[in-house]
C-alpha cells in the first residue's frame, strides 16, 4: 500500500515538474515521457504488488480493498469486458463491412437513404482526400456543424487515418469558438454553411488551422466545398495501424466540475469498449434489430457516442437535423422507432404533451435517458402512456465515455440511474472527511473504469484536481448506492447546477449566459404543454 502511494505521489511531482521546466503544453510533456499514453489511473497501478502480497492480477488487487482500511465500502460492477485490441478506424471500418447493404442513415425531413455501405464508399473517399490535404497520424479535425447526414462522413475518414476529432457547438458565440479551438488546435475544420461567419471571424486568430471545408454551397476561393471530398472511390484502401490505448479519438467539451470549458480526451480504447459495453449482454444488451431515433445534437458527447454506437451494433438511424415536436412524433410512427436515446426534457414531454396521442408511438419498445435525473413521476407517466417497459435511465460523464451506470433490462428502480458497468468500481465521499461511505450514505460520487478519459487537453492542473491518486474521476455529483449496489444522483458538490443542459453557476447575473460546451438538449427541448 505505501508503494502505490509513493508511486502516485512521485508520478505526480515528475509531470509537474516536467511541466513547470518545459515550454510544450501538459499534455505534450506527458507524452514525451517513456509511459506516453498511459492513463493517469494505469501510472499508479503498474507494477504495484496485490495486496495479498501475491504475484496475482495487479488490477484485481487494486480494486479488492480500500485506502486506510475501508474494506468492503467500493462498489465494483461485472468484470471487464475483453475488447478487441484494435485501431478505431479500422474498428469501424469492419463494422460497415460487416453491415452491408442495411440502411443506416435516412434523413428524417428528405427521406435520403444511406446503407452502410454507402457510408463505407464515401468515409474511405473523404479519407484520401484528407491524406492528400497532408493530414497526418495524431492530427486534430474539428466538427464545426449541426446534426447532417455528412457529419460522420470527415470523422471516418480521420480515424482511417489515426487522426484525432474535435466537436464544437454550431451555436458557440465567437468567443466560445475561439477558446474551444485553442484547446483542440484542429487542423482542419468542417463547417456548415450557417456556421461560415462565426468561423471565419476567429481564422486569423488560429495559426494551426490550415483548412476549411464547408458543408454545403460556397462561393469562397478560401473554402473547400465538402463535394470535391467525395467525387473518387479509393482502390484497396487500408487504415492506419494505430495503438488504440494511445491514440486520442476525441477532444470533447465538458465543464467539468467547475470552470471554463474543458477539452477531455477520450482514447480510442475507451470509444471500443464503450461500444462494446452497449452491445454485452452484461451491460448494454443492444442489437441490430432495433431502429434507432437520432435526436440529439451530435457534436455533443451523448450524441456523439450514441451514433457511433449506432453504426458499430447495426441500427438503422432517423436522423433529425433538429427537434420539432410533430417531426419527432411522425418519425417514431412512420419508422416503427424501436429505441430512444433522449434526456429527460424529452422524457416530459412525452408525459405531458397532448400530441403524444395524436400518434401511433407503439413500436417504441426501449427508451434510454441520461444528461440529468429522471424524475420517478415522469418516468411512470411515460412507462403507463407508451406501455413501454424497459425504461433505462444512465449515468455518466463526457469524462467517462458517456456512461458508468446504467439500468439492467427488465430490472427498474424509480429514482435510479441503475448499475456499474463492468471493469468499472465506484466510491462515495464524505464531502467533509474524505471517507469512504457505505450504502444509502450520500457523498461525492467517484469512478475508475477503463472508460476514464485520458485526462484534460493541455491542462495537467485541472486533470489531476479531476482525477486523484488511486484513478478516480470525481464528478462533483452528490449521490448514494443502495444495498442492491443501484446508484442515485441528488445534487452537485458545488454551486453548479443544470439549465437545460448547460452547466451554470447559482448566484451568477442572470443576464450572463451559461458556457454552450456543456449545452445538452437547448435546440432540442420540447415544451411540454402545447
Amino acid at each position: 500500500m505505501l508503494c502505490l502511494r509513493v508511486a502516485s505521489i512521485l508520478a505526480h511531482r515528475f509531470y509537474m515538474e516536467l511541466y513547470a521546466s518545459s515550454k510544450v503544453e501538459p499534455f505534450e510533456a506527458m507524452r514525451k515521457h517513456p509511459s506516453a499514453g498511459m492513463p493517469l489511473r494505469q501510472m499508479t497501478e503498474v507494477a504495484a504488488p496485490s495486496f495479498d502480497g501475491s504475484s496475482g492480477d495487479v488490477e484485481a488487487g487494486l480494486v479488492s480493498r480500500e485506502v486506510g482500511g475501508e474494506e468492503g465500502l467500493v462498489q465494483h460492477g461485472p468484470d471487464p469486458l475483453l475488447v478487441p485490441r484494435l485501431a478505431l478506424g479500422r474498428y469501424l471500418l469492419q463494422k460497415l463491412q460487416l453491415h452491408g447493404d442495411k440502411d443506416f442513415l435516412i434523413h428524417a425531413v428528405t427521406g435520403e437513404r444511406w446503407t452502410y455501405s454507402d457510408v463505407l464508399r464515401k468515409s474511405t473517399s473523404v479519407a484520401e482526400s484528407l491524406r492528400a490535404l497532408g493530414l497526418m497520424t495524431g492530427e486534430v479535425v474539428g466538427m464545426f456543424t449541426g446534426n447532417c447526414m455528412e457529419f460522420f462522413l470527415p470523422i471516418l475518414g480521420a480515424y482511417y487515418l489515426g487522426a484525432s476529432i474535435a466537436t464544437f457547438s454550431p451555436t458557440s458565440t465567437v468567443s466560445e469558438l475561439l477558446h474551444a479551438m485553442n484547446i483542440s488546435k484542429p487542423r482542419i475544420v468542417f463547417c456548415s454553411t450557417d456556421c461560415v461567419e462565426t468561423l471565419e471571424k476567429v481564422m486569423g486568430q488560429l495559426p494551426f488551422l490550415q483548412s476549411v471545408v464547408v458543408l454545403g454551397a460556397t462561393t469562397s476561393p478560401r473554402h473547400i466545398p465538402f463535394h470535391s471530398l467525395v467525387q473518387h472511390e479509393p482502390a484497396n484502401f487500408s487504415s492506419v495501424d494505430v495503438d488504440p490505448e494511445q491514440h486520442v479519438a476525441a477532444i470533447l467539451c465538458s465543464s467539468g466540475t467547475t470552470g471554463l470549458p474543458k477539452g477531455v480526451m477520450l482514447t480510442a480504447t475507451n470509444v471500443i469498449t464503450c461500444m462494446e459495453g452497449l452491445m454485452s449482454p452484461v451491460f448494454g444488451d443492444l442489437n441490430a434489430s432495433q431502429t434507432h431515433l437520432g435526436v440529439l445534437p451530435l457534436f455533443h458527447s451523448y450524441g456523439y457516442l450514441a451514433q457511433l454506437a449506432s453504426l458499430s451494433i447495426g441500427f438503422t438511424t432517423i436522423l433529425m437535423p433538429r427537434f420539432n415536436e410533430d417531426l419527432f412524433l411522425r418519425s417514431i410512427q412512420t419508422y416503427k422507432i424501436r429505441l430512444l436515446f433522449i434526456a429527460p426534457t424529452l422524457m416530459v414531454f412525452l408525459a405531458k404533451n397532448p400530441k403524444v396521442d395524436l400518434y401511433d408511438l407503439r413500436s417504441v419498445q426501449e427508451i434510454w435517458c441520461g444528461s440529468a435525473p429522471l424524475s420517478p413521476e415522469v418516468h411512470k407517466q411515460v412507462e403507463k402512456r407508451l406501455n413501454v417497459a424497459n425504461i433505462r435511465q444512465g449515468y455518466g460523464m463526457t469524462e467517462t465515455t458517456m456512461g458508468v451506470v446504467n439500468t439492467p433490462r427488465g430490472a427498474v428502480k424509480y429514482g435510479s440511474a441503475g448499475r456499474l458497468a463492468p471493469g468499472t468500481s465506484a466510491k462515495v465521499l464524505d464531502l467533509k472527511s474524505g471517507k469512504t461511505l457505505g450504502p444509502n450514505q450520500k457523498g461525492e460520487l467517484c469512478f475508475r473504469s477503463p472508460l476514464n478519459m485520458r485526462g484534460y487537453c493541455g491542462n495537467l492542473k485541472a486533470t489531476l484536481e479531476t482525477v486523484d491518486d488511486e484513478g478516480f474521476v470525481h464528478s462533483g455529483d452528490i449521490g448514494y448506492y443502495d444495498e442492491d449496489c443501484y446508484f442515485y444522483i441528488v445534487d452537485r458538490v458545488k454551486e453548479l447546477i443544470k439549465y437545460k443542459g448547460h452547466q451554470a453557476r447559482t448566484g451568477t447575473p442572470a443576464h450572463r449566459p451559461p458556457g454552450r460546451c456543456a449545452l445538452e438538449l437547448l435546440e432540442f427541448a420540447p415544451s411540454a404543454q402545447a
